[in-house]
């Protein structure tokens, strides 16, 4: 699971995601399909968790260690 993927489940779907940042719904779905954020996003990402009380942080941006590498070299 990516850590959009991860992001996208504390909101609890695309697209309430979607509405609480006021972003595009085929933005945040482009996320999710590319595995990551922009940083331009983030700061709206976090602002709209803190304004729906959703636990996240800027560590919650950062892959896992072993994100994308073949099963056996984890």
């Amino acid at each position: 699971m990516s850590y959009v993927d991860q992001i996208v489940s504390r909101f609890g779907s695309l697209v309430s995601l979607s509405r609480a940042t006021g972003k595009p719904y085929s933005t945040v779905k482009s996320w999710k399909d590319r595995g990551s954020i922009p940083d331009e996003h983030k700061p709206d990402v976090l602002a709209a968790a803190r304004q729906h009380a959703i636990a996240l942080g800027p560590e919650d941006f950062f892959p896992t260690p072993t994100e994308g590498l073949p099963t056996a070299a984890r």
